[in-house]
């Protein structure tokens, strides 16, 4: 079956007439949020608020500002001469029950730039096999889930990042570690080692910090971490301005359970307007018990973010950009952070070089996990073992007339 276009066609022309509708509404509430947004000029009745709706347990999870007006644009400063940039990202291949055998793999790719001088870039890959009962099935004999797959991934990532950041901590200049995505990591109940795998993960925070502070008693520069997250949908700020916009006595747990009249809205309503290319916001520190437990590693943990316009006029494009505090809390260090990834957004248009060369480093092409497959089943017959799969995947291999190894072309 092929998809039958007639009929998709007048879905289509429902779904644009509705969201024409939507968005009409969205603007209207978008203005209105703008003009209170640009009203927020009161850092101490900012942080007196959100005191409140702590100390009721109110369930805020909205931005809290760190130190700076929230309703300024901060302009693009200069960056530094020299710099190297890490940028590590990573793929997967997922578990396959119908293959010759269980497992799965995991990929990071690391680019490293160096920012000012004329040396060639690094790179370097890191595959994992994953074979093993005790990796493939949780402690119920369940086989694991994507997201398991997924948290392992992004654990292992930070791991390999923070360990080539560590190794270059001699440099004598300016390094930036660019993760891809949040750094604010979380895992839900289907992933049978989360707790474990929150440890690693702030373990692997702790070891970038531990190059922050080597690069700083050996040179004065700094190791600087972000997390870069594309296309933010995040409503942070618009949940600060709906707290700001109730009376004392309605901060409640029943009141911050949406954001009222501003339900719908994300944060790009705002950003859009308030900055040009080039320009970030204030800082920031999301509210959550997520963010806590960072905190309560330490003050240097918790993680606090800004927003960047790193589009072009006429063609804004807006990213999300996480930092420990350890990052947030000198200007300085923010200053290059900012600048080093103008830099490097300019020369994609507007998505980080290293990070797009790390990704290109990770990522598993679907010719790749066949030619896997083949050496696994190869390695499997070598050993003697029995290969067998599935009736679904002997039925796509026939459909899609793909040989098995040691299978002679017909005709």
């Amino acid at each position: 079956m092929t998809l039958e276009f007639e009929k998709v066609v007048p879905q289509v022309e429902r779904m644009g007439r509705a969201l024409a509708a939507r968005n009409i509404t969205l603007s209207e509430r978008g203005a209105i949020a703008w003009e209170m947004f640009r009203a927020l000029d009161d850092l101490d009745a900012i942080h007196a608020r959100i005191q409140l709706a702590r100390d009721r347990d109110a369930g805020f999870r909205g931005a809290a500002p760190l130190h700076e007006p929230v309703n300024r644009a901060y302009p693009r400063p200069d960056p530094p001469p020299l710099a190297t940039i890490l940028a590590a990202d990573g793929s997967q291949v997922y578990p396959n029950t119908h293959g010759a055998a269980l497992y799965y793999l995991t990929n990071v790719g690391v680019f490293v730039y160096h920012h000012g001088l004329d040396e060639l870039p690094e790179q370097l890959t890191e595959p994992v096999l994953c074979y093993t009962d005790a990796l493939l099935h949780d402690e119920r004999g369940q086989a694991i889930s994507n997201a398991a797959v997924n948290a392992r991934r992004t654990v292992h990532e930070l791991q390999v990042l923070a360990r080539e950041t560590w190794n270059r901590r001699g440099l004598g200049r300016p390094l930036l570690a660019i993760s891809d995505g949040p750094l604010l990591f979380w895992v839900g109940k289907d992933v049978p080692d989360g707790r474990k795998l929150q440890d690693d993960y702030l373990a692997a925070m702790v070891h970038l910090h531990d190059a922050h502070t080597a690069l700083q008693q050996t040179s004065g520069h700094s190791a600087s971490t972000i997390g870069y997250v594309d296309r933010p949908t995040s409503a942070f700020i618009v949940s600060l301005v709906y707290l700001m916009s109730l009376i004392p006595d309605e901060v409640r747990a029943a009141a911050l359970e949406t954001n009222g009249p501003l339900e719908g809205l994300i944060d790009q309503w705002l950003m859009f307007r308030l900055l040009r290319p080039g320009e970030r916001s204030a800082l920031f520190v999301q509210q959550s018990p997520q963010n806590k437990r960072y905190r309560d590693r330490g003050e240097s943990y918790e993680i606090v973010f800004f927003y960047l316009n790193v589009g072009q006029p006429h063609a804004y494009h807006l990213a999300r950009v996480e930092m420990p505090a350890w990052v947030a809390k000198d200007p300085a260090r923010v200053d290059e952070v900012h600048a080093l990834l103008m830099s490097q957004c300019e020369m994609m248009w507007r998505y980080p070089y290293a990070l797009t060369r790390a990704d290109e480093l990770a990522v598993v092409r679907s010719i790749e996990r066949t030619q896997l497959d083949e050496l696994i089943e190869i390695e499997l017959r070598r050993n003697t073992q029995t290969v067998e799969l599935s009736e679904k995947l002997e039925a796509k291999v026939v459909r899609h007339g793909r040989r098995r190894y040691g299978e002679r072309p017909r005709g």
